[in-house]
């Protein structure tokens, strides 16, 4: 099996082994820091989102998976047109199971999506990360320039970050 990991389109058959991983990675990144029903929610209904992921694929066609050793460890979904800032591609979904932080896979998939983000002609780039959540220094480091922020959910304070790519 190959130990070095592996970007690719996100594939319906996919879909529940995502929905497991989003609903982990959620679990471990922001316990006590959003509403542990609404956690216990997504463990309790990872079928529906599994179905929602299937339903969705082709409506998201920059959804990638990174996969080590056959697992899917994270996953990164953007548009190349944000719905609140002109002129700016954003990053909806950038995520690596807890166990495989801290060793450049978010990097990594970042730049991937980066670098097709450039092929399009586009200069700039935002995201949005819930206050609390450890990753707000990760998007820092790599460059993003606070400018704000938004609710999630309506409840949940979201810094926005700027990358002038």
């Amino acid at each position: 099996m190959n130990k070095e990991p592996i970007i690719r389109k996100r594939k319906i058959e996919d879909s529940a082994e995502l929905a497991h991983s989003i609903a982990l990675v959620w679990n471990t990144t922001y316990k006590g820091i959003v509403d542990d029903d609404f956690l216990k929610g997504l463990l309790d209904n990872e079928k529906e989102s599994a179905k929602r992921l299937e339903s969705n694929l082709n409506d998201q066609p920059n959804y990638y998976v990174l996969i080590l050793q056959g697992k899917i460890i994270g996953w990164i979904y953007y548009t190349l047109d944000s719905d609140k800032y002109d002129n700016a591609a954003e990053i909806h979904s950038l995520y690596i199971l807890k166990e495989y932080q801290g060793n450049g896979y978010g990097k990594m998939l970042y730049e991937y999506a980066i670098k097709n983000i450039k092929k399009k002609g586009i200069k700039k780039l935002v995201i949005g990360c819930l206050e609390g959540n450890p990753s707000n220094n990760f998007y820092k480091h790599l460059g993003g320039k606070y400018i704000g922020n938004n609710l999630f959910r309506e409840k949940y304070l979201e810094n926005i970050y700027l990358f002038e790519l």
